[in-house]
């Protein structure tokens, strides 16, 4: 029937959790959409919480049909929690520039393969452009990053990126909210691609047309600020605990730099300054926590502004089963 059932929402809300339960019962696979998890050897200061025993398999043993994916820098596989695998962890080196339409082109194959072996695919994640790349179409995202073009936007500062946006392509300047217009990263992006799609190199293509499948469900998880905040410090603490400053030592010491793309992600940006001598580490966790909740509430405001998604407080008793039982009516529904 290529269902799919997608599980999204803040971060800390267990949806990671709430996706092997409900893989176990209506005999799924998940496939990962965090855009900090693709990257290999940042399993702590991610979040993975992945077993250390969790290995790679770099393609299932009864595979019936080939992903087909050409580049040798992508590695495409799963690593388990109870022998239920997630798809699209451990992707790519952490110097290697990702980007949501390589997701979203990889992340269409791996759902084919999974329903192609009548499993339900399950996609768990908190990145919501991810998601978004999947379920509704969107224009030029799979336009690969040109470094050159990167670095010298990154001179600019962000009155100079809006006028050079308006001046390349104003109706996409329109279209962005008021965060993402004074967002440097989102405008370094919205000028590079308005760049190469005028080039004659690259032609504007939309290779993410949406999946093949008219039946998804989504489910959201929410929580109240006190609570989701309560959470996000304790996961904090634990990720320290976990040895999330030696797992940063270990990719220093493998050549990784600081100013790598993925060395932006939440938690690196902090610590980096501990590493470097200007913070103590009790005020860079302080900072870890706060920039953790200020990503938590981004990410609500985006899941609010998607359609269709059925949510759930994770604070009503019962939450789990509700969701169960609303997966069930789902998936034993017939398609006509």
């Amino acid at each position: 029937m290529n269902k799919l059932l997608v599980i999204c929402g803040p971060t800390a809300t267990g949806k990671t959790d709430l996706g092997i339960s409900l893989a176990r019962k209506f005999n799924g696979e998940i496939i990962s959409a965090d855009s900090r998890q693709v990257y290999k050897g940042m399993d702590v200061i991610t979040g993975k919480d992945l077993p250390v025993s969790s290995k790679f398999i770099r393609q299932l043993a009864d595979q019936s049909s080939k992903l087909n994916i050409n580049n040798p820098q992508l590695t495409i596989g799963y690593r388990a929690i109870e022998e239920i695998p997630i798809w699209l962890v451990d992707i790519v080196n952490p110097d290697y520039p990702f980007n949501v339409g390589e997701y979203a082109q990889i992340a269409k194959k791996v759902i084919e393969d999974i329903q192609s072996r009548n499993k339900l695919p399950i996609i768990v994640g908190g990145t919501g452009l991810y998601i978004k790349s999947l379920i509704y179409p969107l224009s030029n995202i799979s336009i690969p990053p040109d470094i050159k073009i990167r670095k010298n936007l990154e001179s600019l500062n962000t009155e100079e990126l809006q006028n050079k946006l308006k001046i390349l392509d104003k109706s996409w300047w329109e279209r962005m909210n008021n965060s993402d217009k004074n967002n440097p990263r989102r405008l370094i992006r919205a000028i590079e691609i308005a760049l190469q799609t005028q080039s004659s190199k690259i032609k504007a293509q939309n290779y993410n047309s949406k999946i093949k499948t008219n039946n998804v469900l989504i489910v959201g998880l929410t929580a109240r600020k006190e609570t989701l905040f309560s959470k996000i410090e304790r996961r904090v603490d634990q990720r320290i605990k976990d040895g999330a400053l030696e797992e940063i030592k270990g990719l220093l010491k493998k050549g990784y730099s600081w100013d790598l793309h993925s060395f932006s992600s939440t938690g690196i940006r902090q610590l980096k300054e501990h590493f470097e001598k200007k913070e103590k580490l009790e005020n860079a966790i302080i900072k870890w926590k706060l920039a953790e909740k200020q990503y938590a509430k981004r990410q609500l405001t985006w899941f609010k502004k998607m359609k269709d998604i059925h949510w759930f407080d994770i604070e009503t008793s019962n939450y789990q089963k509700q969701i169960e039982d609303l997966v069930q009516k789902w998936y034993t529904l017939l398609s006509h």
